[in-house]
């Protein structure tokens, strides 16, 4: 199960702010109050009163931020095209940054992940239209739509040019950020040192103040590279590189037991999950506190909130002071196992998992000693949005975002952007829609049927799914499909973050090759 990505969202308010808005300088004259400018004139005339190019090629921001009821601050030191930016917000630092071209970022648990281009249409500009309104103020906008269905609004000053405004439409929410305090610095570039925002959840709202900008000196940009991880979160007994962890598989659905507390608690293993997570119950029955409540959507509203865990136990296995997002995970499967919770990206990323669905067993393989199986494939992911996504065929199509989900029930989930763009390959219903579950409630599917599946050279045929009825079921349109635990049980997978691959080694379930089953590729 996939779980939304607050850094993404601070990501945008970033870049929103700084290359979109670092607006000013004396500008072209108004137009005239029957003048209508194209998309291109308002763009042109933005960039000409900007000032934008004025900006130093070296250079500190210091802002005063306010997230939901967390207060802190981001520091942002660039180089020419280098840059970190890094958030202090309440006991959380996290960081982000460019470093030689390449793209990282730290997590609040401290674990570097380098970021890889994702080929995704989520921002694809279909149209683009200008319009002047008078409410909620004098502007022209400039209403962008997207490939996903998301659309964008950007309000320009009649007068000024300066973008006053902007709005987000997107999973049935209106985000809106609203600037002011524009000051113009002594190299003649004006822009706003103040912007607010959030959306009509309480619970999503934001305030940045620009407090210092100012030259960076030497010593601050030679700094800017990938930093390594800045802590171990899993840690392995003395003397040992390798353990098997205390799971179960039901069905396909990898069950992990947790000493929290003094107690065990059963988390679903979920390489879906971008954060670990734990349900509210559990938190307030552990006398933990919640830090910087925020909404979330994910197929469903719901809050969510961190926690910092004092010591988890995985068998041998140990996190300390582990950070886990709070979600509404608190449920009854197998019978007899209550799941409170995700063990996600922030266990898998501190070490290499090797899950044999046939054997039933799972072993984590501490980082720098794990040995790939020469007889296994491997498939590259990229954990921009810390799940692993890749490549894969479906119906002959090829889909580029593919998240690989052993979270996921049954053999995939084909959202519809890629839907839309390849309908005959997807093909049309086999039966009736039903409902399907995420993290914050369910969204509407359809049962379908791809003649032909293919991962990291192996084929499948015949292959029975969901397909997405709506547009944003888990709260974003940013991938192809999913591919869960039907498909991944069919091989030993080992996930290998520090190296961004997955290994796939067919098992004994692995259809024999031969008409409408299943066939090795190259």
């Amino acid at each position: 199960m996939r779980l939304a990505r607050p850094a993404r969202t601070l990501k945008l308010v970033r870049l929103l702010a700084v290359a979109l808005f670092a607006l000013g300088g004396t500008g072209p004259a108004p137009l005239r109050a029957d003048e209508m400018p194209s998309v291109e004139e308002l763009v042109a005339r933005n960039q000409t009163a900007s000032g934008l190019e004025r900006r130093p090629s070296s250079e500190i921001e210091e802002w005063r931020v306010t997230i939901a009821d967390l207060e802190g601050t981001v520091r942002i030191v660039h180089h020419e095209r280098d840059t970190v930016t890094t958030t202090m917000l309440g006991p959380f630092t996290y960081a982000r940054g460019v470093a030689g071209g390449q793209a990282w970022h730290q997590n609040e648990n401290g674990e570097t992940v380098l970021e890889k281009p994702q080929p995704s249409q989520t921002e694809r500009v279909l149209a683009r239209s200008v319009e002047r309104v008078h409410e909620p103020l004098d502007a022209y906008v400039v209403r962008s739509e997207f490939a996903s269905g998301h659309v964008t609004r950007t309000f320009y000053d009649p007068v000024s040019y300066l973008v006053v405004r902007y709005e987000r439409l997107a999973s049935g929410h209106t985000a809106v950020t609203t600037y002011d305090d524009f000051r113009t610095d002594g190299r003649g570039r004006t822009r706003a040192w103040h912007y607010t925002g959030g959306d009509e959840r309480n619970a999503s709202s934001y305030d940045y103040r620009l407090v210092r900008d100012e030259a960076a000196p030497a010593a601050e940009t030679a700094a800017l590279t990938v930093p390594p991880d800045r802590r171990t979160l899993v840690e392995f007994p003395a003397g040992r590189t390798s353990v098997r962890l205390p799971a179960r598989i039901v069905r396909g659905r990898i069950y992990v037991r947790l000493d929290i507390g003094g107690r065990g608690l059963d988390f679903l293993f979920d390489s879906g999950a971008s954060q670990m997570t734990i349900s509210p119950s559990i938190v307030r029955e552990l006398g933990l506190t919640v830090y910087g409540r925020q909404a979330q959507t994910v197929a469903g509203n719901f809050e969510t909130g961190r926690v910092i865990v004092p010591q988890i136990g995985i068998g041998p296995l140990v996190m300390h002071d582990a950070v886990m997002r709070t979600a509404p995970f608190d449920e009854r499967e197998a019978s007899d196992t209550r799941v409170v919770g995700l063990l996600g990206f922030d266990f898998i990323d501190g070490a290499a998992i090797r899950i044999d669905y046939e054997e039933g067993t799972v072993d984590a393989i501490a980082r720098g000693a794990f040995v790939p199986d020469p007889d296994a494939t491997a498939v590259e992911v990229r954990l921009n949005g810390q799940v692993p996504v890749g490549t894969a065929t479906l119906g002959d199509a090829p889909a580029n975002d593919v998240i690989l989900d052993t979270g996921g029930e049954g053999a995939f989930i084909v959202f519809q952007r890629f839907a839309r763009v390849h309908a005959a390959q997807v093909g049309k219903p086999t039966g009736r829609p039903g409902l399907a579950a995420g993290v914050g409630g369910t969204f509407r599917t359809a049962p379908v049927t791809l003649a032909h599946l293919a991962l990291g050279g192996w084929d499948l045929s015949d292959v029975s799914g969901l397909l997405v009825l709506g547009a944003t079921a888990f709260g974003h349109d940013d991938d192809d499909a999913l591919l869960g635990a039907g498909v991944l049980s069919l091989f030993t997978v080992t996930f290998d973050y520090a190296d961004s691959r997955v290994y796939l080694k067919p098992n004994a379930r692995f259809p024999a090759a031969g008409p409408s089953t299943a066939r090795a590729g190259s």
